[in-house]
């Protein structure tokens, strides 16, 4: 782990920012989770078959396919980002 020095001062600016950023990635994710239910329930298959499949290549080229594989990234790597941010000790 990578430590970092922080002058006093910028402590609750910074303890601010956090919150606000960790708020709009809940709501992002919050948007982004549904989309996926909707995906999950439309084709009868839980995200992570569904990216299984796709890296298989036994999906095909359906543009669906490309969109639900981009709303599954984008809310992974938002999880990651408030994981990050949950680690934080300021």
């Amino acid at each position: 782990m990578q430590k970092i020095a922080i002058n006093q001062d910028a402590l609750p600016l910074l303890r601010s920012s956090m919150a606000l950023k960790d708020k709009i990635l809940t709501t992002k994710a919050e948007n982004y989770s549904i989309r996926l239910k909707k995906f999950e329930k439309k084709y009868k298959m839980k995200s992570s078959e569904f990216l299984k499949k796709f890296k298989l290549g036994k999906l095909g080229d359906n543009e669906e396919w490309f969109e639900w594989l981009f709303v599954y990234q984008a809310y992974s790597k938002i999880l990651e980002q408030k994981k990050i941010i949950k680690g934080l000790v300021l």
